[in-house]
């Protein structure tokens, strides 16, 4: 059984939706659904875990400082009266790092309701929980007003947020009291809005999956997955950036697409000059399978493409020299046939390659490129064949169809190339790192191409 349907708080309701969901009322309904679980789900947690550590550690992120025995719980709360006689109130917003925060003057006061209040005689904390759709300015200010009058404390904090103090604190609670929180952690991590803390192993297995799913099932796990390696790759970069000062340069992920059985994330490099595209130059690249994570100085534009290739033609002795410090890396060129317009393609290694760093030769490579070029109409022509036949398909797994097939055969009438100095990390290994040592791991890693890339881009 896939490792969701084993927390104890998932239900087969809860998905991560597509942002477009927002726009629809159908869309609306169902991510209400999902914020009133993950709101059910801590009040459960913090009245069922027995000791006191738990609902201590939530209070303490409030500043509260009262005995954990005295408070109460109310969920979907109604009674617009019950709460503003409390000293001490508080309106809490807790959100994902994604939530968009905005005014929106259209917002109808009738519709207000908060989503659940924990309370005792001196102090009541009325709650407002955000999963995906945003915390508008104005749905705060009513809830306040309708339930607890004027005088009172606005707090923001994340999911993220208690994902992390609760995984801090895990390691000294009792036996059930560790179960709740590992499993509302995990439930957290599910629906993508928990702390990074490293990846797991179905994070790369199910990207093996795409065949074996549904679409809807695939791309719910990728989106999740999307938001998990955003904030990965958020802290990377606030590590990275150092190292990168020479040029221009920004993180971006590819969008979530059921195409494909990999996601994408790359920090790319840019001029001042508007003009010029963000592909222009290569980029640092990251691509997650099923396999595990390859790393790359990416060159798979034309002009990037170019870019690589005169700079080591150019200075062939000052590149076969950076390349002896990357000996585990390897150096690969590949054609790219176009299928469909747009970045529709087939990648295959030119014959020869990949070669290991520490043994290329600027030589070697630009003879079994020209021998390439040379043989490029037998070499399409058996690709085509391999398309019609099966034995090479659609990255989905299905067959090419006959449109796709007819474009191949007309717009490939030359190679198109890329350009890829790589390196892969298994899954296996990957998995064994927390969140520390797997950025500490990649920046040291990364740390190793910046020489390669001062020779590319400066």
């Amino acid at each position: 059984m896939d490792i969701k349907y084993l927390n104890i708080f998932w239900h087969q309701g809860v998905k991560l939706f597509e942002e477009s969901l927002l726009s629809t009322e159908k869309g609306r309904v169902r991510i209400d659904h999902l914020e009133n679980d993950v709101t059910k789900a801590l009040l459960n947690l913090l009245q069922h875990c027995k000791s006191n550590i738990v609902f201590k550690a939530f209070l303490q992120m409030l500043r509260i400082h009262e005995f954990h025995r005295t408070f109460e719980f109310d969920f979907q709360v109604i009674d617009s009266s019950k709460y503003r006689r409390q000293n001490n109130r508080i309106m809490l917003s807790i959100v994902s790092n994604f939530t968009q925060r905005k005014s929106q003057a259209s917002y109808i006061i009738e519709q207000s309701r908060p989503d659940a209040c924990i309370f005792n005689k001196n102090t009541a904390v009325l709650i407002e929980s955000k999963t995906q759709s945003p915390l508008i300015q104005e749905q705060v200010q009513s809830h306040i007003r309708h339930y607890l009058g004027t005088a009172t404390k606005t707090l923001t904090i994340t999911w993220e947020d208690i994902s992390d103090k609760f995984q801090g604190i895990s390691g000294k609670l009792p036996p059930l009291d560790k179960f709740l929180v590992t499993q509302f952690c995990e439930f957290l991590e599910l629906i993508g809005i928990a702390e990074f803390h490293g990846f797991t192993p179905s994070d790369f297995s199910m990207l093996g999956s795409i065949l074996t799913i549904t679409e809807e099932d695939y791309l719910d796990f990728k989106r999740m997955l999307h938001r998990k390696i955003e904030k990965f790759k958020n802290l990377l970069y606030a590590d990275v950036k150092q190292y990168i000062v020479f040029k221009n340069n920004q993180l971006k992920m590819m969008r979530v697409t059921p195409k494909s059985p990999a996601i994408w994330s790359a920090i790319y490099f840019y001029d001042d000059d508007a003009r010029i595209h963000v592909n222009h130059y290569p980029n640092i690249n990251f691509i997650y399978t099923d396999q595990g994570i390859e790393l790359a100085i990416n060159g798979e534009t034309q002009s990037s493409f170019r870019l690589i290739l005169s700079k080591v033609t150019e200075h062939p002795d000052e590149f076969e020299s950076i390349a002896r410090q990357l000996d585990d890396f390897n150096f690969i060129i590949s054609y790219k046939f176009q299928y469909f317009p747009r970045n529709n393609f087939i990648w295959n290694p030119i014959p020869g390659f990949p070669q290991a760093m520490n043994k290329i030769s600027v030589k070697d490579i630009m003879t079994k490129k020209n021998g390439l070029e040379k043989d490029w109409s037998d070499i399409k022509n058996t690709l085509i064949y391999q398309m019609k036949s099966g034995r090479v398909r659609h990255t989905s797994g299905r067959v090419f169809n006959s449109n796709e097939i007819k474009y191949a055969k007309e717009h490939n009438r030359q190679p198109n190339y890329a350009i890829r100095i790589e390196k892969s990390y298994t899954a296996t290994d990957l998995v064994k790192l927390d969140k520390h040592k797997l950025i500490i791991f990649f920046k040291n890693e990364i740390s190793r191409l910046v020489d390669c890339l001062k020779f590319i881009l400066q």
